[in-house]
Order: C-alpha cells, then sequence, then structure tokens
C-alpha cells in the first residue's frame, strides 16, 4: 500500500488537535510537517530500526553463478538492505528455496546460487523507505506501516504546537513502532534447522 505525505500529515496533525475532522492544513504546517516526517525516517535509519518493507524481483537464469541487484543490475531494482529469501517455482505455482549467499556491495549487491539451476528465480528484498521530498510524495510500505507514521509524526510534531500528547497516543506510537521492529526482525531471521545443531557437553577431564 502507499499514502502521500500529504495524507499522512493531516492525520498526525488531526490527532494532536491542529486540525478538525475535514479542515486542510495551512501550506506552513504541510511544510513543516513534511520536514518533521523526512527528520524522523532519517532518525529511524540512523538508529539502525528495522523498517523495512519487502519486494518480490525476478529474473531468468542464464546458468550464471551470481546476479547483480540494485539500479542497473541484472536485477534492475533500488540495492535492497538484505535479501530475505531466494526461491523458484513449478508449474503449479509451488515455491521451492534456494540456496544461495549474498554480498551486500555497493553500488550492486551480488547474490550467488548453484549455477545448474534453470528456469525463474525469484528474490525477496528489504528495502528501505524513499524518504518524501514534497508534500506529493507517495511513500510504499506494507499495512500497519501508516500506523506507525502517524502516531510517531504525532509525537514529533506536537511541541511545535503547544500541544500535550495523550498516553493513548504515547501507548500507540510505542506499540506500533514495537510491532514494526518485532515483525521485521524475525522476517530477518533465517530459520535454523533442528538437524545442524549439535548438543555441546561439559568439559570432562577424564575424557579430556
Amino acid at each position: 500500500m502507499s499514502e502521500t505525505a500529504q495524507t499522512l500529515i493531516k492525520a498526525s496533525l488531526r490527532v494532536i488537535g491542529v486540525i478538525g475532522t475535514g479542515e486542510t492544513p495551512t501550506a506552513e504546517e504541510l511544510t513543516d510537517g513534511l520536514q518533521a516526517l523526512q527528520f524522523m525516517l532519517r532518525h529511524w535509519a540512523d538508529k539502525n530500526i528495522r523498517i523495512y518493507y519487502t519486494v518480490e524481483s525476478s529474473i531468468s537464469l542464464t546458468g550464471a553463478e551470481s546476479y547483480t541487484i540494485g539500479t542497473g543490475g541484472d536485477i534492475n531494482t533500488s540495492r535492497p538492505a538484505g535479501i530475505r529469501r531466494v526461491f523458484s517455482k513449478d508449474e503449479d505455482g509451488y515455491e521451492d528455496e534456494m540456496t544461495f549467499r549474498y554480498n551486500g556491495g555497493y553500488p550492486l549487491g551480488t547474490i550467488y546460487v548453484d549455477k545448474n539451476i534453470i528456469g525463474t528465480m525469484y528474490v525477496e528484498s528489504f528495502k528501505q523507505f524513499t524518504e518524501p521530498t514534497v508534500i506529493t510524495s507517495t511513500i510504499s510500505f506494507p499495512p500497519g506501516y501508516d500506523e506507525a507514521i502517524k502516531w510517531n509524526l504525532a509525537i514529533r510534531l506536537a511541541p511545535e504546537y503547544g500541544k500535550e500528547i495523550s498516553s493513548v497516543v504515547a501507548s500507540l506510537a510505542l506499540s506500533s513502532l514495537n510491532d514494526l521492529e518485532s515483525r521485521n526482525f524475525n522476517d530477518q531471521l533465517r530459520p535454523v534447522k533442528v538437524e545442524v545443531i549439535k548438543i555441546v557437553k561439559p568439559f570432562d577431564i577424564t575424557y579430556g
């Protein structure tokens, strides 16, 4: 899903009572709101908060051992923050996980796979938000991200208008952001196969 910066700013201003239902912010309020939104997203990135959205890309395999990903790469998309998984699909649409190794180089990342695999390779990658540059900029994100942006932006804007933040707004801002971080962190953890886990016994001086 996606929303314009203006829609998100209006929602945040409405939460703190700067505008009422159906009212339109002034040009100055929208400009200040855009700057606050930009600062907030930069802060999230600087603090290494895991606020990503997942994008699926695909490429026809050529028998190569590696494929670049990023703007102008073999998989021509914005350079990802990481790779969630790589898989193929059979004729019935069933997915088959592929073993891969990812080198997150710059400006292009590189995905290494088995060169003997043929067909189409699908890549789920993590992308960071694109910072809005104007009020009409569109921000793309999965469901749930609009909530985190709305409530947390409201907290950032409130002091500029002398508004008090209610405990409900503060709680919603914290919980919505924590939900995103937890979900994205779990998505980035690759499952560990039980069969590769070894039980390490305590050292026994008798046996060395």
